[in-house]
């Protein structure tokens, strides 16, 4: 029997409710746990549903469940503190939702929820008692998406015929009228612009670029802009060095690349895409998704262009954009720290390589069949590389470590889960789906005596907090609830 087992097997599915029914769980306290403890039961009447697909979700201290199945059109929400107590019905209003967005502010989390074509704030969750539910002041009728930034509650438009080109002005990319509200519901949200194709963070102000090519400065709490350069094609921007890479506007076919030092306003031309027809993903195919931008170094000291399918068109070093000359043969995969990760063919291998341009050096840290799906990047440190070989499944893989002082690579676990969090003893806890995609076995793997434990078994959802342990949700027939259990000491 499973540690999250607390009904009684022999008895009948409706005595057993009512002998764990929400009563008789009962306050607890589980900020730590030490031991395997209910925090909370379904609702009497509550059966369970095949292809339930139940989740919870957690905003700071407060934890949202529900035991409806994830397209049930009017789910019932339940809110508990997730170090225990009393659950309470969530009822601040009647929300056709099946997920809320929170929001968290100086005064604390507040609460939105969408409601058809409609975003609502509906509580402060730091404030006791519910709050009035009310429209998002500020916000317009219209279909938007709401995402949750840490400036506040980000607002994009979805455009009717969306499409997949990147992030580009002129040639009828999807633009967006862009709101932010901060989370007070008396004060509007701020506008951003109508029609917004690129959006990034630069210190305090956020940088928008314009379908008609004009590049503002934005102030994000007030929306008050100001113009930064007109004709602009496409732009990355580096907060570390505070350098700026854009492309003119001119005839789609070869435009010219500058960097812009933020500080003086002096443009340097460093390139020129002779390939702009093919790119901002035109081609439409993941080889060429990123032909046409710029990747920066996590230290912004360096950037370099991706070429038609990831060749490495330019190189620069962003204190002064002087030209550096790339290895031969190599496509651009990202950064990974200060390095640039480099992939090139060998016979009918892939070879995935570290490399620093400030020193030229190379570290090969990956080969495999050219037909093998590339490694996932797990951790990376000055003397290794941890990676993840995916396997068939897509939902986990083998992680590797690659030491760059021998060269020498060598297991780490022989399954890992994509969704994983590395202890701070350096076991690592992960989830993989106990059939087909869910629901989940959690389970903690040590690599000191590769061993693996099973902490829950065939649960929906699952958080991890560092100062509780796991937090699950579970809607099967033998044990629903939502637990939480402690980690087991190493």
């Amino acid at each position: 029997m499973s540690l999250k087992t607390c009904l009684l097997r022999h008895l009948p599915l409706a005595a057993a409710l009512l002998a764990c029914g929400p009563e008789d769980v009962g306050p607890v306290s589980t900020c730590p746990t030490g031991q395997v403890t209910r925090m909370a039961a379904p609702p009497r009447g509550w059966q369970p549903v095949a292809n339930r697909r139940i989740s919870f979700q957690t905003f700071g201290d407060h934890v949202f469940y529900r035991f409806d199945r994830y397209d049930h059109p009017a789910p019932t929400y339940w809110r508990i503190d997730r170090c225990g107590g009393e659950p309470e019905r969530f009822t601040p209003a009647t929300v056709s939702t099946s997920r809320y967005t929170g929001l968290e502010t100086d005064e604390g989390w507040v609460l939105y929820a969408q409601d058809g074509d409609r975003h609502l704030v509906l509580d402060r969750l730091d404030v006791p008692g519910f709050d009035e539910t009310r429209p998002v002041p500020g916000l317009p009728p219209g279909k938007f998406a709401a995402t949750p930034t840490a400036r506040g509650m980000y607002f994009s438009s979805v455009p009717a015929a969306p499409n997949s080109l990147a992030n580009v002005a002129g040639i009828g990319t999807s633009a967006h009228a862009i709101y932010m509200h901060h989370g007070d519901p008396e004060v509007p949200a701020v506008k951003f612009g109508d029609a917004i194709v690129s959006l990034q963070n630069l210190d305090d102000r956020m940088l928008a670029l314009d379908d008609d090519g004009d590049l503002r400065a934005v102030d994000p709490v007030t929306g008050a802009s100001e113009l930064l350069l007109a004709g602009v094609r496409r732009f990355g921007v580096s907060s570390e060095v505070r350098r700026l890479i854009w492309q003119q506007l001119g005839d789609d076919l070869s435009e010219p690349i500058f960097l812009r030092d933020l500080d003086t306003g002096e443009d340097t031309q460093i390139a020129v895409n002779d390939f702009t027809a093919v790119s901002w993903n035109r081609p439409g195919d993941d080889e060429s998704r990123n032909t046409g931008t710029w990747q920066f170094a996590e230290d912004g000291a360096h950037a370099a262009l991706y070429g038609p399918r990831h060749t490495l068109a330019a190189v620069v070093r962003t204190a002064d954009g002087a030209p550096i000359d790339p290895p031969a043969g190599a496509r651009l995969r990202g950064y990974l720290g200060r390095d640039f990760s480099l992939s090139r063919d060998d016979g009918d291998d892939t070879v995935f390589i570290l490399w620093n341009p400030e020193t030229d050096a190379l570290r090969e840290w990956y080969r495999g069949p050219a037909s093998a799906p590339p490694p996932q990047a797990f951790f990376v440190e000055d003397d290794f590389i941890d990676y993840l070989v995916p396997d068939d499944s897509g939902f986990s893989g083998v992680l590797w470590r690659t030491d760059h002082r021998t060269g020498e690579a060598v297991m780490r676990a022989p399954r890992i889960g994509i969704g994983t969090t590395v202890l701070a003893d350096g076991r690592y806890l992960t989830a993989f789906p106990s059939f087909a995609y869910y629901p989940l076995d959690v389970v903690l793997f040590d690599p000191d005596t590769s061993q693996y434990t099973t902490l829950a078994a065939a649960v929906d959802d699952f958080h991890f907090h560092p100062d509780q342990g796991l937090v699950y949700l579970d809607g099967s027939d033998d044990g629903p609830g939502l637990w939480a259990a402690p980690i087991p000491p190493k």
